[in-house]
C-alpha cells in the first residue's frame, strides 16, 4: 500500500476505452478552508424572461391569439417561427412544439410504434416522468443501471436487451450527463432496438460538435422553468423523418388541414394522410408559452460559455478544498457540457456523516438535494409507490447514496459560484472533522471506491497536477492499479 500524506487528491473518472478505466489523480497541497459567510442568494427564481419575449407575449395577448392555430399564417405563429428556430438550433429537420416534455415523450413513444403490453428499455436513474410516460401508454418500464459518471450503464443495457422483448431504448441524458453515443448505437442495431433520446436535460450540449438527440429517431426536449429555455412548461419533438414529423404534427393536436400552420412540414400527401388516420391529443403549445421562450432559444449558445465558467469555478473550490471526499461526475471526452446543474456525490464518509453534511451545507445557505429522499422523484424505489415495477438496481443505489443536486442559477454574480463551492467543501470536512486537520488518504481506499463501478475493468491511478493548484514540493506518484 502506498500511502500519499499531506497532499490532495482529486480523483475525476474518464472511461479511456470499452475495457478500462483512467483515474486521474490531481496532487496539490491541502488547503485548510476556514468558514465561509452564509450564503443568502434564492436559488428558487428561474431565470428572467428577457424584455423582447414579454414584448412578444404582451402583444400576443393585445391581439387574442393564445391558439396557434389562431394565426393568419404560419409567419405570424410564434409556435410556428419557434418551432424553426428550435430545429435550427438542434440541427434536425423538424421540431414539433407541445405542452410539455412529458407530452414530448408520450408522442415520441407512440410514433416508433410503442404500444400496450411492450417493454422499453430506460434509465433507473432518471426523472420520474420517462416510467410515467412509458406506463400511461400500458407498456413496462424495464430499468438499466447507472454508472458512476451518472449515465447508462452500458453493460447492463446490453444484458437486458440480450434478456427482454423491447425494441425501443428509451435513453434519458439525465442531467446532462452523455453515455458513450456510438456504443448506445452499437448496442441498438445489434438488438434491433429504436432509439428514442430524452434531453430534457441535455438542451445545448453537444456530441462531436453536434446536438445530442440526433442519434435518434426521435428526441423529446423540455423548456420547463429550471431548464436552459425557460417557458414555464413546454417541449419539443425532434426528427428528421417526415412520417414521424407529420404524425407528430397531428398527434399534437393539429386538425383538418392544420398542417399547413407549420412553417416546417413533411410533404402535403403525407400530411394529409396523418390527417385522417392519427387521433388528436390536444397537446399542442401555446403562443405564449413560444412567445417567451424565443428570445433564449436564440440566445442559448452565447450563453453556455457562461454556465460553463461560472460552474467550474465552483467545482475549482470543491475539489481543491474537499479533495477525494467531492467527486464531481465529469461527461464524456466528446461531449461539450452545460453546467446548469452541479451534481456530485461525497466518499469516505458513514451514513452519520453524510447527514452531518447535508445539515451543514444546507444551514449555510446551499440548498442540495439528496436524490435518495423518500420524496425525491429521480429515485426508482420511489416510483414503485405509483405502480412501477420494482428493479434491483445495487449499483445505482450506491452511487446515488451519497449523491446530492444543486442548480447553477444564471442570474447569480460570478463571484457567488466559488462561494457556493466554499460552503460544499467547508462542510464535507466539517462532517469528516477535517477543517482543522491535514488530509490523509491511501492509494487502496482510492481503488475501494473505484472498483465496484468499474465493472471488474482494469483501474490505473495516475497523478497529473492540478491546473488551478500549486505542484506538490514534496513527493509525487505513479500507481497502477490492474
Amino acid at each position: 500500500m502506498t500511502t500519499i500524506r499531506n497532499q490532495m487528491l482529486v480523483v475525476l473518472m474518464t472511461l479511456a476505452s470499452s475495457v478500462s478505466y483512467r483515474l486521474n489523480v490531481r496532487m496539490g497541497g491541502f488547503g485548510r478552508l476556514s468558514k465561509p459567510e452564509p450564503f443568502t442568494r434564492d436559488f428558487t427564481r428561474p431565470m428572467e424572461i428577457p424584455e423582447s419575449g414579454i414584448e412578444a407575449a404582451v402583444k400576443v395577448m393585445r391581439e387574442g391569439r393564445l391558439f396557434r392555430y389562431s394565426a393568419k399564417t404560419p409567419e405570424t405563429s410564434e409556435v410556428a417561427n419557434a418551432e424553426k428556430e428550435f430545429s435550427e438550433l438542434v440541427q434536425q429537420k423538424y421540431a414539433v412544439g407541445v405542452n410539455s416534455c412529458s407530452s414530448a415523450i408520450m408522442l415520441a413513444l407512440m410514433t416508433v410504434g410503442v404500444e400496450a403490453g411492450d417493454e422499453v428499455l430506460t434509465n433507473g436513474f432518471t426523472f420520474t416522468a420517462l416510467p410515467s410516460t412509458i406506463m400511461r401508454l400500458g407498456a413496462v418500464p424495464v430499468l438499466v443501471e447507472c454508472t458512476s459518471d451518472w449515465t447508462m450503464d452500458l453493460d447492463d443495457l446490453e444484458l437486458k436487451a440480450s434478456e427482454s422483448n423491447s425494441k425501443v431504448l428509451l435513453l434519458s441524458h439525465m442531467r446532462g450527463k452523455i453515455a458513450d453515443m456510438d456504443r448506445v448505437e452499437a448496442i441498438c442495431e445489434k438488438h434491433g432496438m429504436v432509439l428514442v433520446e430524452d434531453c430534457a436535460h441535455a438542451c445545448g450540449i453537444q456530441w462531436d460538435g453536434r446536438q445530442v438527440g440526433n442519434k435518434a429517431k426521435v428526441s423529446a426536449y423540455s423548456c420547463q422553468s429550471d431548464k436552459v429555455i425557460n417557458a414555464g412548461e413546454g417541449g419539443f419533438v425532434t426528427t428528421d423523418d417526415d412520417e414521424i414529423a407529420a404524425k407528430l404534427i397531428y398527434l399534437s393536436g393539429a386538425y383538418e388541414k392544420r398542417w399547413s400552420k407549420h412553417l416546417v412540414h413533411p410533404p402535403e400527401e403525407i400530411c394529409e394522410q396523418m390527417m385522417m388516420t392519427m387521433p388528436n391529443l390536444s397537446c399542442r403549445m401555446s403562443e405564449l408559452t413560444a412567445a417567451v421562450m424565443r428570445p433564449l432559444i436564440r440566445n442559448l449558445e452565447d450563453r453556455v460559455g457562461d454556465y460553463n465558467r461560472r460552474w467550474q469555478s465552483c467545482v475549482d473550490v470543491m475539489e481543491k478544498f474537499a479533495g477525494i471526499n467531492c467527486i464531481v461526475p465529469r461527461n464524456h471526452p466528446r461531449v461539450r457540457s452545460v453546467g446548469d446543474h452541479l451534481n456530485f456525490y461525497v466518499t469516505g464518509m458513514t451514513e452519520e456523516q453524510n447527514e452531518v453534511f447535508a445539515k451543514t451545507v444546507r444551514a449555510m445557505g446551499v440548498p442540495v438535494a439528496s436524490f435518495v429522499s423518500p420524496v425525491n422523484a429521480r429515485y426508482h424505489k420511489n416510483w414503485r409507490k405509483f405502480g412501477a415495477p420494482a428493479y434491483e438496481l445495487p449499483k445505482t443505489d450506491n452511487i446515488l447514496k451519497f449523491g446530492y443536486d444543486l442548480k447553477m442559477p444564471p442570474y447569480f454574480d460570478d463571484s457567488d459560484f466559488p462561494h457556493v463551492g466554499a460552503c460544499i467543501a467547508y462542510s464535507v470536512n466539517e462532517a469528516l472533522g477535517g477543517n482543522s486537520m491535514e488530509n490523509e488518504v491511501d492509494a487502496d481506499w482510492v481503488k475501494s471506491i473505484i472498483e465496484p463501478y468499474s465493472m471488474d475493468a482494469p483501474v490505473e491511478v495516475v497523478d497529473i497536477t492540478s491546473p488551478y493548484l500549486a505542484p506538490p514540493k514534496n513527493e509525487t506518484m505513479t500507481v497502477m492499479m490492474e
